[in-house]
């Protein structure tokens, strides 16, 4: 992956990862999905490194935002 596409996929990961909140998880979600598709269609990457990629972000995603439910969950 070329070095501005991993920084740039760096930025959006961390984003990702600390979001405060389940709508901000969401959002930096949709901005990995967008990146993607981006790099895809204008070849940056192949279409392998983009489902790596994307399994990635859904990962962090996926993870930060049963993170962020268990944490808003009410207690009893």
């Amino acid at each position: 992956m070329p070095t501005g596409v991993k920084r740039q996929a760096d930025k959006i990961m961390t984003e990702i990862q600390k979001a405060g909140s389940m709508i901000m998880a969401v959002k930096a979600g949709a901005r990995a999905d967008g990146f993607v598709i981006g790099l895809l269609c204008s070849g940056s990457i192949t279409d392998d490194t983009a489902q790596w990629l994307q399994a990635q972000f859904d990962a962090a995603t996926e993870q930060k935002l049963k993170e962020l439910s268990v944490w808003s969950a009410p207690q009893h």
